[in-house]
């Protein structure tokens, strides 16, 4: 019923990566490149830069309760939470409206990281596991929901209790920020579709090394029916990306499988510009989804 698990991703850096990787953190997610003040007697302390304010957590009530067990029992009895799920989801669609197109919601991640607030305000702290929605109030028992059908309609499904609850086994805490970037770091509570928001800048970015770093590609060699050529060093390809994309003003994160995005940490969205690891991609087929909060 409650799995909680994160994805792994894969890296296939290329020779040429290592330079090229550590140029874009000196400068990565719109770092610049002023030279550094003048220290030695009579000089003033460089004072350190400002740390970045920390998010607040996505459900205050989660972090207040004890972590949930890894051994319970589940059983198919009343609910105590049902209602407060069901008023969740009419006051998202009221608060929201953005995310829905009548009962089909068309932000996944913004939906059950809506639901997450809201129930938080009733102070009932709530978790999505990729499947179900879990809510609970104390450590004793959770309770399991669908809230969402497999074409994306709204659903109000009350699945069963758990004693004692079962969730979150552990505390997230976020990896440091990218180098640059000046927001802090944030952890992801649901990822799914959305309308991309970045899209156009990162075919511009794309665009951009194409034609400034010919030397990472094989024009002469193009993925069939289209003319996205051959990429010669795939981790040198997704860095240049990234960073053209840092120097627009985004907060980038090459994974080693997909570039992450951000400009605030309400949300990421997630970019796969290769092709069967050989070629460039292109168009909206690069868009692999978004992650709210940001996923870094």
């Amino acid at each position: 019923m409650w799995c909680g698990g994160r994805r792994s991703r894969r890296t296939h850096l290329g020779p040429a990566s290592a330079l090229l990787l550590a140029a874009l953190l000196l400068g990565g997610c719109g770092g610049g490149d002023e030279a550094p003040a003048p220290t030695g007697p009579g000089s003033p302390p460089t004072p350190p830069p400002a740390s970045p304010t920390p998010e607040p957590p996505l459900s205050a009530t989660c972090e207040r309760l004890p972590l949930g067990s890894a051994t319970y029992t589940c059983k198919d009895e009343a609910s105590t939470f049902y209602g407060d799920v069901v008023d969740a989801i009419a006051t998202l669609q009221s608060e929201r409206p953005e995310y829905f197109r009548g009962d089909i919601v068309t932000n996944e991640g913004g939906y059950y990281a809506g639901l997450i607030r809201i129930l938080d305000r009733r102070r009932l702290c709530a978790a999505f596991d990729g499947e179900e929605l879990a809510v609970k109030s104390s450590s004793e028992f959770s309770e399991h929901f669908k809230v969402l059908t497999s074409w994306g309609q709204i659903r109000r499904d009350y699945k069963g209790v758990c004693l004692p609850a079962v969730f979150p086994l552990a505390r997230t805490v976020p990896p440091p920020a990218p180098a640059g970037c000046s927001l802090a770091p944030s952890t992801w509570a649901a990822c799914g579709w959305a309308d991309p928001q970045f899209l156009a800048d990162v075919e511009a970015a794309i665009d951009q090394v194409l034609r400034e770093k010919p030397e990472l590609f094989d024009f002469s060699q193009t993925a069939p029916g289209s003319d996205w050529p051959l990429v010669r060093d795939l981790g040198a390809y997704h860095l240049a990306v990234t960073g053209a994309l840092s120097a627009k003003g985004y907060c980038g994160l090459f994974d080693g499988e997909e570039i992450q995005l951000k400009r605030s940490n309400e949300f990421s969205e997630h970019y796969d510009v290769n092709l069967q690891d050989r070629y460039v991609r292109r168009g909206p087929g690069t868009f692999r989804g978004s992650c709210y909060p940001a996923a870094f």
